[in-house]
């Protein structure tokens, strides 16, 4: 699942292009005071030989929690909604604003299906998925908030506008946001990598103090600071730091367009 930043952004980019193509909404919130029309949805799927959850959506929120149990199914709720000019308006829009859940041998398959032109109307789909902890989780949308936490597996965040959280990972991530604030708390396996890129906002990363990583930060505008870590062949620059974290047997890549990095042992 872990691939290099530029590999990364290609696959960004290309999902970020996919979910356009299924169709566009005008919003990510629901803080809308126009008249608005919901729906909830609930799927659970069994677990078979799959090992990875990847989530395709447009707008809205999205948790993503690991839980202990590797025979548990993956349970998607949420809800549907949307917002238009007239109550039914937005009532008769709902039937063209679908979850699709789908599986296959190595992975389970959750993407937002709405029309090609919003026309004015904001569709949106607020996703609460519970995994097993184990599963790989890959989640690229284009607005609205998205939460990952408690996995003991790869994660893989990609968005447009919006905060994104990683917490409690144990395992590689790569976080990728335009605009908004991105904060995780991850224990890097062996050999493993962390690839967080930003283009406004802050990068807030929590590593145990034993992470051993060759370590790069820089930012465009802004400011880099390291707490509770110990940085051999420590090099700075105005817009840059690298060096050594243990033995160096990971990477960490860290970058910020307009904004801060703070990295923090625990």
């Amino acid at each position: 699942m872990m691939r290099t930043r530029r590999a990364a952004v290609a696959c960004c980019l290309l999902g970020l292009m996919l979910a356009s193509a299924c169709g566009g909404s005008d919003s990510g919130g629901s803080g809308s005071t126009r008249p608005a029309a919901e729906e909830p949805f609930s799927f659970d799927v069994p677990l078979g030989t799959q090992t990875a959850l990847r989530l395709h959506g447009v707008s809205g929120t999205v948790a993503v929690t690991g839980a202990p149990g590797v025979a548990l199914p993956v349970s998607v709720t949420g809800v549907r909604r949307v917002e238009a000019d007239t109550l039914e308006d937005a009532t008769a829009q709902l039937a063209a604003l679908q979850v699709d859940v789908t599986s296959s041998a190595t992975e389970v398959l959750v993407e937002t299906v709405q029309p090609q032109f919003a026309a004015g109307r904001n569709y949106i789909v607020n996703y609460t998925i519970v995994v097993p902890e184990h599963l790989d989780v890959s989640v690229m949308t284009l607005n609205g908030d998205v939460t990952v936490r408690l996995l003991n597996g790869d994660c893989m965040i990609m968005n447009t506008n919006g905060r994104i959280q990683a917490d409690t990972i144990v395992g590689n991530a790569i976080l990728s946001s335009v605009n908004g604030d991105i904060t995780a708390s991850v224990t890097l396996p062996s050999a493993g990598q962390i690839d967080i890129g930003l283009a406004n906002g802050t990068i807030d990363l929590g590593i145990p103090q034993a992470t051993s990583a060759q370590f790069s930060a820089t930012v465009g505008i802004g400011s880099i600071t390291l707490t509770n870590l110990t940085l051999s062949n420590d090099t700075a620059t105005p817009g840059s730091r690298s060096g050594t974290l243990g033995g160096g047997d990971g990477t960490i890549e860290l970058d910020v367009g307009n904004g801060t990095i703070a990295v923090r042992g625990f």
